[in-house]
């Protein structure tokens, strides 16, 4: 599996939506301006989770985006098959987006030990990014927030 730029971005932004404590709503221009990413590039980011259901919009001064669910139930999986398709590192390995190896054509899949392989790559992968939500990794960040202020005496 590689994580594209998308869904890279996708995750940075929604971690900041996760460790906003503050607000439900978070403006794209301040989501933008904490990643770092391109409004433009954020928008369609976003608009592509809004279709998927991940986020939620609201316009107006006190608007943007936020969760659509709780930040504790949206898997980092979840997002990034929503941004990048199956996390299969192979077609021969997906569930959702299966097709046979067009390289080796395997006459037996089931035999094939490379599909074993990519199978067990997947299952890997998966295990981490659906086992992890954006509230998981906005404890991390607070941990990780909490242990600097103490070593710098802040």
């Amino acid at each position: 599996m590689k994580l594209s730029t998308r869904g890279d971005y996708a995750v940075r932004a929604l971690l900041e939506l996760a460790t906003e404590v503050d607000r439900e709503w978070l403006a794209l221009a301040e989501i933008a301006d904490r990643t770092g990413i391109s409004p433009k590039y954020l928008e369609q980011i976003l608009m592509r989770l809004r279709t998927a259901r991940v986020v939620k919009a609201k316009r107006g001064a006190h608007g943007g985006y936020a969760f659509a669910r709780p930040a504790g139930e949206v898997t980092i999986g979840e997002v990034v098959r929503a941004m990048d398709g199956p996390l299969a590192p192979s077609l021969c390995a997906s569930r959702t987006a299966h097709a046979p190896c067009p390289v080796y054509r395997c006459p037996s899949e089931e035999d094939c030990v490379l599909r074993g392989l990519w199978v067990d790559v997947r299952d890997a992968i998966s295990q981490v990014v659906d086992a992890t939500t954006f509230g998981d990794l906005a404890d991390r960040r607070r941990q990780q927030d909490s242990a600097k202020r103490e070593m710098y005496h802040i």
